[in-house]
């Protein structure tokens, strides 16, 4: 056969499904396990499926999947050629949480099926269809549903392995799956085609194909299709779920053949497109007259709409890149947050509160820019708070105050700083934090009063924001900081420790199919891992190697620049000759060394050397550490009583 015959050298052996499994799950495709017929004559079945592996035949269990089943062969729209393409696509390295896996497939008789990944809430079409129930999606989760898609086109336009570039050429409502969680995936890739390397204008030539109300009207007249035919159809989605309604909506048609796209561009332009947004995410109020939310937030719409009507451009060129549309959504999506749980606040406010950024109230910088301590009002007394005043001279702030926001927002813990608000206004970035009245853990280091017991209940205090963040905190996605340094944990009047400053970091799905991100190397010299310097790749493991160097910052005394000045090198090279020489006592810093119980030293030094191994995995992971610190600290307590 000859799609069969295609197959061969692939190495998909192990994805073949038997017809009579498929059969049995479905009641040989009775309608009870269709959840799905669309036009082009394919349809999709939901079924338990006996999935076995063929190296362990006794190991058997039942999955939850859908049943992506083509129509006949001869079929003018979908027939073998896109069967295999998607087959290709799906087992060809496309690894992303937003795209659907490719479980299997089966190629018997006239039957051509896929199984694919289930996602419960079915299609994306059936919410704005009104064939259910809208209401549960509030503003916060459309903009959750976007950024969700964004992702995962984001990563076929220019993040996949060997420079590899997929325009899917038919994104649509009908092709986002939405999980138990609502969280959106990438479902159909039938039309999909790879884009050649280095084609210099980064397009393709083919006779027009797809869903009229989706597609990009220059690829449509000229058959030039580019990433940015792709960006068309995702931006006809975002006002889709903006409006409430389906591109195709007999409301649009009316004014336009070709539906909602050119309504909405015109609506924008004559400044009337509120109009059409949908009334639900207005109300958002629960049958009991309990607010569930305020609704969509002033900045959060406008940020959306802005860059939707951007992606539906009519030529290519003056539509975004993937890249920008991810940002931007993203913002909606901070501002959104935002209006639910930190106030913005006005730059007036600020200024008054740090005397207009007076230069006497800065109590630190770098290169983000300027601290200031101030005083806030609040309610009928007055708050301490500080103010990271962010530097527009390298281009850089954006990016960083959106990060760092994103995170603080999210990842809420007792060992990180608190966001109290912010500030965009004016071209002026402002990010308002809790007041932590010791200062940073730097200034400390060389002080005696900060006892042993101290600074082993400041390190752990830190491991356990690190284990939060690097095990996503609940979330769907891990952080890491990527700047960890003495200097950027804080403390307050009881020695509590916060980690904080969060403008380099990055949030990595915890999903991701690798455990690393290709990233260009930045941090603070004297604490950046070595591996990660020389190769780009970043991993939770980089983290781990920065904490190293402040752990022994915290044993020596000393920071990491000191031992530069008078060494001639930073404190990990330092570390490792005295240990190579077996002097691994004389690191310890000498106006408490005598308060260490051995015991306790030894287990934080052990610990503390393996986070510098040169070899990344054989570093300590997060709970490692932590329990580690948690066990020289109870030798040291222990040690303490029995002296008693």
């Amino acid at each position: 056969m000859r799609r069969d015959s295609l197959l061969v050298g692939k190495n998909l052996e192990h994805l073949k499904i038997p017809l009579t499994h498929i059969q049995l799950a479905t009641h040989d495709f009775s309608n009870e396990y269709k959840i799905a017929n669309f036009t082009g004559g394919y349809a999709f079945y939901r079924a338990e499926l006996e999935h076995y592996d063929k190296e362990n035949p006794s190991s058997k269990r039942h999955n939850t999947v859908l049943i992506k089943r083509y129509p006949p062969s001869g079929n003018t729209f979908f027939g073998e050629k896109e069967f295999l393409r998607e087959i290709e696509i799906l087992s060809g390295g496309v690894k992303h949480p937003n795209i659907v896996n490719l479980l299997g497939f089966c190629v018997e008789a006239s039957e051509m099926i896929l199984v694919i990944d289930n996602f419960s809430n079915g299609f994306l079409c059936e919410y704005l269809g009104n064939l259910k129930d809208k209401r549960v999606l509030t503003w916060e989760k459309r903009l959750k549903i976007c950024v969700d898609v964004a992702h995962a086109l984001r990563y076929i336009h220019y993040e996949m392995e060997d420079q590899k570039v997929i325009i899917n050429r038919d994104i649509c409502s009908y092709n986002i799956g939405l999980d138990e969680n609502l969280e959106a995936k990438i479902v159909n890739f039938w039309l999909s085609v790879f884009l050649p390397p280095n084609q210099d204008d980064e397009a393709l030539y083919l006779r027009w194909i797809g869903l009229d109300h989706y597609t990009d009207p220059e690829y449509k007249k000229t058959g030039k299709v580019k990433r940015k035919s792709d960006v068309y159809g995702f931006g006809v989605v975002l006002f889709e779920i903006l409006c409430g309604r389906l591109a195709n909506d007999p409301i649009y048609l009316k004014e336009s053949d070709i539906g909602l796209a050119p309504v909405a561009r015109r609506s924008f332009g004559t400044r009337t497109l509120e109009e059409m947004i949908d009334p639900i995410i207005k109300e958002e109020i629960l049958k009991t007259n309990f607010v569930l939310n305020r609704g969509p937030n002033k900045d959060s719409l406008h940020t959306f709409i802005t860059i939707a009507h951007q992606c539906v451009a009519e030529t290519q060129d003056q539509r975004p890149t993937m890249e920008v549309v991810v940002k931007e959504l993203e913002k909606a999506l901070l501002f959104q947050k935002n209006n639910m749980e930190n106030p913005k606040m006005l730059l007036e406010d600020i200024k008054r509160a740090t005397q207009n950024f007076n230069i006497d109230n800065c109590i630190g910088g770098g290169g983000f820019g300027r601290v200031y301590k101030g005083r806030l009002q609040d309610g009928e007394g007055f708050k301490t708070i500080v103010a990271k005043r962010l530097n527009s001279r390298f281009g850089q702030e954006e990016q960083q105050f959106l990060s760092e926001l994103q995170i603080l927002l999210d990842y809420k813990h007792e060992n990180v700083i608190a966001l109290l608000g912010y500030c965009d206004e004016n071209d002026e970035k402002v990010i308002i934090y809790e007041y932590a009245s010791r200062g940073s853990l730097d200034k400390y280091l060389d002080n005696a009063s900060l006892t042993w017991v101290k600074r082993l209940n400041i390190c752990i205090d830190v491991a356990r924001a690190l284990y939060f963040f690097h095990g996503g905190g609940g979330k769907q996605a891990k952080v890491i900081h990527r700047d960890i340094k003495s200097a950027n944990i804080l403390l307050n009047h009881d020695w509590k420790a916060k980690l904080a400053d969060f403008g380099l970091s990055l949030i990595s799905p915890l999903t991701h199919q690798t455990d690393y991100v290709i990233d260009h190397a930045c941090g603070t010299p004297g604490y950046l891992d070595p591996v990660y310097r020389k190769s780009g790749f970043l991993t939770i493991e980089s983290d781990i190697y920065s904490f190293g160097v402040v752990l022994f910052e915290m044993l020596c005394g000393r920071s990491t620049f000191i031992v530069h000045k008078h060494e001639g090198h930073h404190l990990p090279d330092f570390i490792r000759n005295k240990f190579d020489e077996g002097k691994h006592d004389e690191v310890a810093f000498k106006q408490i060394r005598e308060q260490m119980e051995p015991k306790s030293l030894t287990t934080f030094q052990k610990i503390a050397y393996r986070c510098l191994h040169h070899e990344r995995e054989e570093r300590p992971t997060t709970k490692e550490v932590l329990m580690e610190l948690e066990k020289a600290l109870a030798f040291q307590v222990s040690y303490h009583t029995y002296m008693k």
